[in-house]
């Protein structure tokens, strides 16, 4: 009677245990603390992204970024540089005193200043470009047919200029570019029976006006199909004074210079033979 009792006690108190965990939620076992070791603490801590290296990974959003083969490409700042060889077919009308009524007195001769048509020649040149200016020198012949008003004879003439001209470019990043020029030279005419004498006016010999200073002024336009092919057009005025002349006397100088200003047309083309230094531009942005 006693162990009834004594078992119907025990499981009495065993009941609210029994109710109280299982209304408790299991709890999970704590992980185990981890530390590096201290090799690889050494080796990241030996290793830092420098800040130059930070900032270029990072684009305008501070985000990183992966560089493109064109975004770090260098390039030539302008490839149209350099030596180059051309040349030209030329027209030109000489005016000023050639008007067929002029004439230079000597000792014993005359030396006729004939009226000229147009001309046409040629002209071979070598130049050197920079960036956008030009150093252009030029050897250039043409030869004009002339008269003289009471002469029997034909006084065809051919002139003879050597010059050095600057050319100014403006858009010379495009194919197509239109430049100035400005120059200085040297100049002489041969003149077919451009000399006779002034007894009988009979006696006919070749003349030249000698020691021409050419000043040049005129614009053109410049095509570059490629960096190393040229073809241009350009118009130039030319300031001409003949100081002296050679006639059936010889040389003397002139009493008052032969004005040969006159106007000049150009159409040619010229291939480089050497390039520019190149110069290369930063990292494209």
């Amino acid at each position: 009677m006693k162990a009834s009792a004594s078992r119907t006690l025990f499981l009495a108190s065993l009941v609210p245990c029994l109710a109280s965990a299982c209304a408790s939620p299991a709890r999970m076992p704590a992980m185990p603390r981890w530390t590096p070791d201290v090799g690889a603490a050494e080796l990241v801590a030996s290793a830092p992204m420098s800040a130059a290296l930070y900032a270029a990974a990072l684009d305008d959003q501070d985000q990183m970024r992966v560089p493109g083969p064109t975004r770090d490409e260098l390039e030539d700042i302008w490839p149209a540089r350099g030596l180059y060889v051309g040349g030209a077919l030329v027209s030109s009308q000489p005016l000023g005193d050639f008007d067929g009524d002029s004439a230079l007195v000597g000792s014993t001769d005359l030396i006729l200043i004939p009226d000229l048509d147009v001309g046409a020649g040629g002209g071979v040149y070598v130049s050197y470009r920079w960036y956008m200016n030009e150093i252009v020198v030029q050897y250039s012949i043409t030869e004009h047919d002339g008269d003289f008003s009471g002469s029997p004879q034909e006084h065809d003439t051919t002139f003879y200029d050597l010059d050095i001209n600057w050319r100014h470019y403006f858009f010379p990043k495009s194919p197509m570019q239109p430049y100035a020029l400005l120059g200085l030279g040297w100049g002489r005419a041969t003149i077919d029976n451009g000399s006779t004498d002034q007894a009988t006016g009979t006696i006919f010999e070749d003349a030249e006006l000698e020691d021409g200073i050419n000043v040049n002024v005129g614009a053109g336009l410049a095509l570059y199909t490629l960096p190393w092919v040229m073809f241009y057009g350009q118009a130039m005025y030319r300031f001409v004074r003949y100081e002296s002349s050679d006639g059936i006397d010889g040389s003397f100088s002139n009493i008052g210079d032969v004005d040969g200003d006159g106007w000049n047309i150009q159409a040619g083309a010229a291939i480089r033979l050497l390039p520019g230094r190149k110069t290369r531009h930063m990292p494209k942005q």
